[in-house]
């Protein structure tokens, strides 16, 4: 990855656990990547010593794990989350995807794997 971050938009929403991001191969999409969907809030940061904008907050909605790549986009499954063993989210929240929200690359699990022979 060479430490460069890969973002990009929600393309489409399959079903309830599975979206299309519209990054693939040819962004350095890999199977197993984690990325982080984000949302922008309204909120405006204002820097209080010259008045200008600095940007809007945004709020991380849930993570996903790519699990198929193509050439210009992936698919990617919601995670599961450490006290819901099938990741559905049912009772505790409901996450409301949009087509447009941001991803972002937060971690490439094909890298924590790899054994450095010793």
């Amino acid at each position: 990855m060479n430490g460069h971050t890969i973002s990009g938009q929600v393309a489409l929403i399959e079903d309830d656990y599975t979206l299309i991001i519209n990054r693939g191969a040819q962004a350095g999409v890999t199977p197993g990547m984690i990325f982080a969907l984000h949302s922008e809030s309204d909120q405006m940061i204002t820097d209080p010593e010259s008045g200008r904008e600095l940007g809007r907050l945004t709020r991380e909605k849930l993570r996903v794990r790519v699990f198929d790549v193509q050439p210009l986009f992936a698919r990617a499954h919601t995670l599961a989350r450490t006290d819901d063993f099938y990741g559905l989210f049912r009772a505790t929240a409901v996450v409301t995807v949009d087509i447009g929200d941001s991803v972002e690359l937060i971690r490439a699990e094909v890298d924590s794997r790899r054994v450095t022979p010793g």
